[in-house]
């Protein structure tokens, strides 16, 4: 190859490397941005989701239309639409999907009766959560806090008590168990 096209080839990969780069800063950008939206959507629930979870709860069917109404009366908090808030996540085409503050629609419903927690008081429960190492305890008390069932639970064997186990932590025990 001659000097002249050696350059020629060189300047041509010097600008298909720098277009490269442009292009993957931008990923990163649109990444970053969805980890974030990802993040910020674990703060929300669906019409759907409440549904849901209102069944799954106390077996109780409810309506669409009977969440809208909730939502028009301000039970749910504010309305958020979720195509407009969180436009890098990747949504169902069709039909607006509105979204509603977790802790106070999950707080209404806990009012109305339509969530209820897992475990009630003077069940037998293991903490598998690490920092117990696989404690046993009675379930003493619980309470909704910030969109989530915590309990209070006295450990078998000493009755220390441990407070704010949250609810996905806990799994209830039948029976004899061994450590």
């Amino acid at each position: 190859m001659k000097r002249n096209e050696l350059e020629a080839n060189i300047k041509l990969i010097d600008e298909k490397v720098k277009a490269y780069q442009q292009d993957l800063q931008k990923l990163r950008e649109q990444l970053d941005a969805l980890d974030e939206q990802e993040k910020e959507r674990e703060k929300f629930v669906s019409s759907k989701e409440l549904v849901n979870l209102i069944y799954k709860k106390v077996g109780k069917n409810i309506n669409m239309s009977t969440i809208k109404r909730w939502a028009d009366e301000g039970y749910l908090g504010e309305v958020i639409d979720e195509k407009e808030r969180f436009w890098a996540l990747h949504s169902k085409q069709g039909k607006k999907r509105f979204l509603y503050p977790k802790v106070h629609a999950l707080t209404f419903l806990y009012e109305k009766g339509f969530l209820l927690p897992e475990f009630e008081v003077l069940d037998r429960v293991l903490v598998t959560n690490p920092e117990f190492d696989h404690t046993i305890g009675i379930v003493i008390n619980c309470d909704l806090n910030k969109g989530e069932f915590l309990y209070n639970l006295q450990i078998e064997g000493t009755y220390e008590i441990i407070k704010d186990i949250k609810e996905r932590e806990l799994t209830l025990v039948t029976g004899d168990v061994n450590k």
